[in-house]
């Protein structure tokens, strides 16, 4: 079984969307945790606040098997094949980790930059991951926090992120 964490991110009837994700994912995979719930600005265009949270699975399946089917889930929740990067989503999924693998795999950079990059992934994250590490250097996710502080994150009242926490 693989150990995988997940971002999860909605702009379109959030708290709706993201428990009905989590529920679909909890139909595929092994959900282990769910991070508490934060909201914050949408990033790079206009638009309503994104509330994001990661959640913990285990899955017997490979990366790029794991892969198409997030991104199967997120067609199910009207994305579509040529939606713009920075726009509104009812359920975005994105890897973020997928046991210690670092490098370029299935297409997919491991681990994902935006743990080092933006405060509503890496948050969430520590919350239920608070030990990990960067499986490509080592280094204590921890140590990427400081400089991600300044970015506007909220946490969501605990009412709304009762569903399944670890």
């Amino acid at each position: 079984m693989s150990r995988v964490f997940l971002g999860l991110g909605s702009n379109i009837d959030a708290e709706q969307n993201l428990a009905a994700g989590i529920a679909r994912l909890s139909q595929q995979y092994s959900l282990l945790r769910v991070s508490p719930w934060y909201r914050s600005p949408a990033m790079g265009f206009d638009g309503p606040d994104f509330i994001n949270l990661v959640v913990e699975i285990e899955c017997a399946c490979s990366l790029a098997e794991l892969a198409a089917g997030l991104k199967q889930l997120e067609f199910d929740f009207g994305r579509s094949a040529d939606a713009v990067k920075y726009s509104s989503r009812a359920l975005d999924i994105d890897i973020l980790l997928f046991d210690d693998l670092a490098g370029e795999f299935a297409g997919l950079q491991l681990p994902r930059s935006d743990i080092q990059q933006f405060a509503f992934v890496l948050r969430p994250l520590l919350d239920i991951f608070p030990d990990g590490v960067d499986p490509a250097d080592g280094t204590p996710l921890t140590h990427y926090w400081p400089a991600l502080t300044d970015q506007p994150l909220y946490p969501v009242r605990a009412s709304q992120n009762s569903i399944a926490r670890g």
